[in-house]
């Protein structure tokens, strides 16, 4: 919920300052520039899967073609385990990722208020860690299959494309991008059988994937004055 609550101050503060710090046209570009970035997304529960990410940071832009990121990011997976007629919850699968992100851009701007970009990046000192959470009906399970849990480590390497649009050619605005990586990772388990009891598994979790990045901006002394 903190998360959500600075996002919104966040998005507040570019609609209200766009119109009034916005820039004119045919400006020069700064040499030395900054912008702040954020997000929180939610995707309700989809096939009793739900999601939340989020990311914090900024941007160092050295004239009009250059830029050098970081941030501190986050991706929560929860995921609902059932049972019966009823669809009783039994038990609340929980997965959280933590990361920082830093990224270098060469951009290319069409005007004051699209800019194309090609971009690679970097996830280190990622963070991975899987538990469960108790449920109403937490009878229906033996106790134990809720103390398992995941935890590991991944670094990413990537490379994408994509635009940031300029709110009215304004400070604020939208940056997308689409993005390919290789994550070099893996968890340690610690899982439950009736059977054999406690044993812990040591899993390779490298793998090659592809994701939509997505953040909202505000770009402070893009041009000269």
């Amino acid at each position: 919920m903190n998360h959500l609550i600075r996002l919104i101050s966040f998005i507040l503060f570019c609609v209200f300052t766009n119109p009034i710090l916005a820039q004119e046209s045919g400006n020069e570009y700064s040499k030395i520039s900054f912008s702040i970035r954020a997000k929180y997304l939610y995707l309700p529960g989809w096939e009793n899967v739900s999601w939340r990410s989020y990311s914090y940071g900024g941007e160092i832009f050295i004239g009009k073609h250059h830029a050098i990121g970081i941030d501190g990011d986050g991706f929560i997976t929860r995921r609902r385990w059932e049972t019966g007629e009823y669809d009783d919850l039994i038990a609340m699968e929980v997965t959280k990722r933590s990361s920082v992100y830093a990224d270098y851009k060469y951009i290319h701007p069409f005007n004051e208020v699209f800019s194309l970009y090609g971009q690679v990046y970097s996830r280190f000192l990622g963070k991975r860690t899987d538990w469960y959470e108790d449920a109403e009906n937490d009878t229906l399970i033996d106790p134990n299959y809720l103390l398992e849990t995941k935890r590991g480590t991944f670094t990413d390497f990537g490379i994408g494309i994509g635009g940031k649009w300029y709110f009215n050619g304004g400070n604020s605005g939208l940056d997308v991008s689409l993005n390919a990586y290789k994550r070099f990772g893996s968890y340690t388990e610690t899982v439950y059988s009736p059977t054999n009891g406690w044993s812990t598994n040591d899993i390779d979790n490298s793998t090659v994937s592809a994701y939509l990045r997505v953040a909202f901006f505000y770009h402070f002394f893009r041009f000269r004055k």
